[in-house]
């Protein structure tokens, strides 16, 4: 007889989990990097679709019902831009794919596996519950790992890259910031959200030492985030008498010290400078800023001139010259500037999830998108769960700020909050069971 072989879903998913890190790092590239998390989701995938009996999730939710929604919409949204003929030529930039068309087929793929992710995560993390302490042990190897690169890379030291890396991965005058991931930005979200999770399960120490690890990223998005994080899961903290009798006492000291910084050289040039300066007038402390804005304007007339459809996945890009005002925008245009806005040859991004789903997928997809998200934070407040709720706060606003929302970790930790909210289950009760 021959023996049966059986898959243990629950280490595949562990696995899937444990490896989320690994965006960039330990990856191979055919044209886009493969990643062993996205290999380990898809045979998740083909298993529960071949195994419908193994933990049904509920779709009559409303985030569940939306999130589907969404997934119609942007292939509607696909589809028809596919065959779209526009009365303005489309920018010429670079494929991933070879083809425009299958660039476009791609995003639509990974927004589906995106999704997939999601309500897959919901059913093992029902089944298996204690495999969400493997996402944060990844993310403790992802972060002990960065500091390497963060320190050897500061102190010009020889530093140990791990295969499918950048040749020179992205970095800060020549300290590097991404960790695992391409971007910093990207680590710094997963590094807040592995920290919001640590905390569910009761690992403070650990969630303390990935919160501090944010610091690698040098994000200045990431570190916003992750003091809204801490304002919210501290606020009822701040309102106790004792606390607000020790900081009526501090009060003259922390007036002080804000005083002296507000003086300082790198409040006045690096904070300062950036906010003061108008958005349309280039300066050497602000051009960041203003590359945002341009980004952002460019995103909100192509949703504006395309409302229902948007102009389709990773098709952004594409109208970038027809919706580009930057030199009638901006009042001191310099030879350098001229050259850099118009971004020849080259891909351009919104640099922002909001504008990027309102640009790509019209304004009826931005509205399904951000209803979704809304809902989960009314629905993890309502269930008085403050770290999941704080969690998707500071997700909402590094959304303002990061490449893209089709990235794997964002929607497992999506489906841990739907999947916690939608029961009326104890928080601590549950942080014990998966330890």
């Amino acid at each position: 007889m021959t023996k049966k072989v059986t898959l243990n879903l629950g280490r595949i998913f562990t696995l899937f989990l444990l490896f989320l890190p690994f965006t960039q790092a330990l990856t191979v590239n055919v044209g886009f990097p493969l990643k062993i998390s996205e290999l380990l989701l898809i045979l998740l995938i083909i298993v529960s679709i071949a195994k419908v009996k193994v933990g049904k999730v509920n779709v009559k939710q409303g985030a569940n019902n939306l999130i589907i929604l969404f997934l119609v919409w942007a292939t509607f949204s696909f589809l028809i831009n596919l065959f779209w003929q526009y009365p303005y030529p489309l920018k010429e930039i670079p494929t991933r794919m070879g083809s425009l068309k299958l660039d476009s087929i791609l995003r639509l793929l990974y927004v589906w596996l995106s999704v997939f992710a999601y309500f897959i995560s919901q059913k093992y993390f029902k089944i298996f519950p204690k495999a969400l302490g493997y996402w944060v042990t990844g993310a403790v190897i992802a972060s002990v790992y960065a500091w390497h690169l963060f320190v050897f890379s500061s102190l010009n030291l020889p530093y140990i890259k791990l295969f499918g890396m950048d040749e020179v991965p992205q970095n800060i005058n020549g300290v590097i910031r991404c960790g695992t991931f391409k971007e910093g930005n990207f680590f710094g979200l997963y590094l807040i959200l592995s920290g919001v999770i640590a905390l569910h399960l009761n690992r403070t120490k650990t969630a303390t030492f990935l919160l501090i690890s944010t610091i690698t990223t040098l994000s200045t998005m990431t570190y916003v985030s992750v003091f809204v994080f801490l304002l919210f899961i501290s606020r009822r903290v701040f309102l106790k008498k004792k606390v607000l009798k020790y900081a009526l006492i501090l009060s003259p000291f922390i007036l002080i010290s804000t005083a002296i910084f507000i003086q300082s050289s790198i409040f006045q040039e690096r904070i300062y400078a950036k906010l003061a300066k108008p958005s349309n007038e280039l300066s050497p402390s602000n051009f960041s800023k203003v590359d945002r804005v341009i980004s952002a304007r460019i995103a909100f007339y192509e949703g504006l001139d395309n409302p229902i459809f948007g102009v389709g996945p990773y098709n952004y890009a594409l109208h970038y010259d027809e919706h580009n005002d930057f030199e009638s925008f901006i009042t001191n245009n310099t030879e350098f500037s001229l050259k850099y806005f118009k971004r020849e040859n080259k891909r351009a991004i919104p640099n922002n999830v909001y504008l990027e789903v309102w640009s790509e997928y019209g304004i009826v997809g931005f509205l399904i998108f951000v209803s979704f998200l809304l809902l989960l934070l009314l629905k993890s407040f309502k269930a008085r769960n403050d770290m999941l709720t704080g969690g998707v706060l500071a997700l909402l606003v590094s959304f303002n700020a990061f490449p893209s929302f089709i990235v794997l970790f964002i929607w497992v930790f999506l489906a841990l909050v739907n999947s916690r909210t939608s029961f009326n289950v104890n928080e601590n009760e549950i942080s014990v069971r998966e330890k």
